[in-house]
């Protein structure tokens, strides 16, 4: 259902997309459902979006105990009561990814967005980048699978902060290895 665009969180995405575009409020989405704009299907169950501080308080007056709820604990994380999805905004400028490890990579401001079917996404090496400084398995396997769905090279590491370029030659390492143990992955049409 998720990739049919049916389903609780597409659902709330392309409210999203319509608000905050009717609105007039720039965002940008990351995550899961940039992954996917990026050519790699992966499901999700939530919506990550950043915004400026100054946006998110205009969409917290707009839409905020008529459109969407807030979760109790959790002021910029909120809820659709007509699906049931969560949907973090992240602010544009914060330090991203795991602090203990890193204080350089941050969200990407709005105005970094990529249209992707008209919809404001952030860009593939911002995407990776992010995905890397999280420090975390289920992300870098985001990582590995986008080099090996959009045939990235090492080169590619060369956009990303220096922090992170190891990182990501590693994730290269790894998707070599999967093709060289796994040839079938290597000859699977895409999306499979």
């Amino acid at each position: 259902m998720f990739f049919d665009d049916r389903g609780p969180v597409p659902e709330t995405f392309r409210r999203l997309v319509k608000l905050l575009a009717d609105a007039k409020i720039p965002h940008i989405f990351i995550g899961a459902l940039a992954v996917n704009a990026h050519g790699l299907r992966r499901s999700t169950e939530d919506v990550d979006v950043c915004m400026r501080p100054e946006d998110l308080e205009q969409f917290k007056k707009q839409f905020v105990g008529t459109e969407f709820e807030p979760v109790k604990g959790r002021p910029r994380k909120f809820f659709d009561p007509k699906t049931q999805v969560s949907f973090d905004v992240l602010l544009a400028g914060e330090i991203a990814g795991n602090t203990r490890k890193q204080r350089d990579v941050r969200f990407p401001d709005p105005s970094e967005a990529e249209i992707i079917d008209g919809v404001a996404f952030v860009s593939l090496a911002r995407l990776i980048e992010l995905k890397l400084v999280t420090w975390r398995y289920k992300d870098w396997g985001d990582v590995v699978e986008l080099i090996r769905a959009r045939n990235l090279d090492e080169s590619f590491g060369d956009r990303f902060n220096p922090l992170v370029r190891q990182a990501y030659l590693q994730c290269h390492d790894q998707k070599i290895e999967e093709d060289r143990y796994n040839p079938e992955i290597h000859d699977a049409p895409p999306g499979e």
